[in-house]
């Protein structure tokens, strides 16, 4: 199923997207030295002016900075902060693949691994399970606005009320692509889950498919991700949905939490 808040961006802009990352590797292919904007008109064959002006961009964004008094290109300090995140996902999923592969062999249904990245979900990981009907509601690598899934709302739960209301004011003109879900109803779903201690969700993005949803904490009580179990909506009725509520919050207590905070 295509991502229906991806459309904007096939429509116009991807051709100064990819341009931008053409420049950008062409810096990091460079390191240490960096490249001159001289070099990169060269070596990547498009208009000087254009070069300028997304050089300018990536620079304001902190993807690159200027070195050797403003001549040479580097790459800036939110591509390390990039790289970090990357780790720490590496890191966050090689601890809890195998609690993922406990609670799909547990329930039988397919579970999702997924951190918070700034106002979106990222499925990081995923498990399959033994019931013949598999709801594979997300690809590992998928992102949705946070709170469009189970994970999402149990996030969302566990965030303070006001850290909670702001991201989902932020997604407010993001979220009704996914089959009309609004804030409020959004705000009654993590209401609910902050009483529950779990999320149940339709999924927003995938019809006929419903979620459960527990939050990750690491050593330090911080919040690191969540996991979540997905499956058809008649296997997922009320009285089965408590019930593997109940396992995967067993099963994650008794796993060993991860240390450090979690990935940006």
């Amino acid at each position: 199923m295509s991502d229906p808040d991806m459309s904007p961006l096939i429509i116009a802009g991807t051709q100064t997207v990819s341009r931008a990352i053409e420049l950008l590797k062409l810096v990091a292919a460079s390191q240490p030295g960096g490249l001159r904007l001289v070099d990169l008109t060269r070596i990547s064959g498009l208009e000087h002016a254009t070069v300028h002006r997304l050089i300018t961009c990536l620079v304001q964004e902190g993807l690159l900075i200027q070195e050797d008094g403003g001549k040479r290109y580097v790459l800036g300090p939110y591509c390390t902060q990039l790289g970090r995140a990357s780790q720490s996902n590496t890191g966050l999923l090689e601890h809890y693949t195998p609690l993922l592969h406990r609670i799909s062999n547990a329930t039988g249904d397919a579970s999702f691994l997924v951190v918070q990245s700034g106002f979106d979900t990222l499925c990081i990981g995923r498990a399959i399970g033994t019931y013949p009907i598999q709801a594979l509601a997300v690809n590992v690598g998928h992102r949705h606005p946070i709170g469009v899934g189970a994970a999402g709302v149990a996030i969302l739960a566990a965030l303070p009320k006001q850290a909670s209301g702001e991201l989902i004011w932020r997604n407010r003109d993001r979220l009704p692509y996914y089959r009309g879900l609004t804030p409020q109803a959004l705000e009654v779903l993590v209401a609910t889950a902050r009483q529950r201690r779990y999320s149940v969700t339709v999924n927003y993005a995938v019809s006929g498919v419903i979620g459960v949803g527990v939050v990750l904490r690491g050593a330090s009580e911080d919040i690191v991700g969540a996991l979540s179990v997905a499956s058809i909506e008649k296997r997922m009725m009320p009285e089965r949905q408590e019930m593997v509520a109940d396992l995967v919050r067993g099963q994650v207590e008794s796993f060993k939490p991860i240390s450090g905070q979690a990935p940006a």
